[in-house]
């Protein structure tokens, strides 16, 4: 169960009310969590198509001369893993995380990639209880704060650009040292629910990163390397 101090804080910061606590814990759900029945796959699934479209049509109207490739990167960049489980920790999602113990002894309630999910699955709760409209109300208040602050699109996009990867190598080559190396570990989880890890070395560090595809681990994996360098 959901504690009530967690759900009345969180509603107190998105203004809104849940109706449903079953269908929010299950939001909160993680697979990894076999002894609840239920997790935040499906509402997942139907979330990120939620937060997409929200984010969109956010940005459509914030630069009504913007170009779609520009669009399509500040979205991006917004709602990656990083972006969504950085507007997770904002809302103090982790705490309310129901975990497996694997996943508890690995502190699954920091990881991005799991505060993401949560995110998405909770922005499809209040999509299925209250309609379009107060989700997209929702979404903008979340993300409004940064894009408002660009006055263009090109001044959003320096602001969101989360290339960790292009980053670390630009440091690695004005320091005259070898490139990062990537290296593909294992995959975890059924198939439905995959995430890559992936291992880099780079200027005496070593990182492992997780993602929905190797792409994104490897993004992950050197970001940690730019926090650990004291860079980010």
């Amino acid at each position: 169960m959901l504690l009530e101090s967690y759900v009345a804080d969180l509603e107190a910061k998105l203004k809104y009310k849940f109706a449903d606590m079953g269908l929010l814990e299950e939001a909160f759900t993680h697979p990894s969590a076999d002894f609840v029945g239920k997790n935040y796959q499906r509402l997942e699934f139907l979330g990120d198509e939620v937060v997409n479209l929200g984010v969109s049509q956010l940005l459509f109207r914030t630069f009504p001369d913007a170009e779609e490739g520009k669009l399509s990167k500040a979205r991006s960049n917004l709602i990656d893993e990083q972006g969504l489980a950085f507007n997770a920790k904002n809302l103090d999602l982790g705490p309310m995380i129901v975990l497996g113990k694997g996943e508890e002894k690995m502190d699954g309630r920091d990881k991005d990639s799991i505060l993401s999910d949560v995110f998405e699955a909770m922005m499809a709760v209040i999509f299925l209880e209250a309609g379009w409209m107060t989700v997209y109300r929702i979404i903008t208040e979340i993300f409004t704060p940064l894009i408002s602050a660009s006055p263009d699109i090109d001044d959003l996009l320096d602001h969101i650009n989360r290339d960790y990867k292009s980053r670390l190598q630009e440091i690695a080559q004005d320091l005259d040292l070898p490139l990062p190396l990537y290296t593909m570990v294992e995959k975890v989880g059924p198939e439905h629910f995959l995430r890559f890890v992936v291992e880099c070395s780079s200027m005496g560090y070593v990182s492992r990163g997780i993602g929905r595809n190797k792409k994104a681990a490897e993004q992950d994996a050197a970001y940690k390397i730019l926090k650990e360098m004291h860079v980010l």
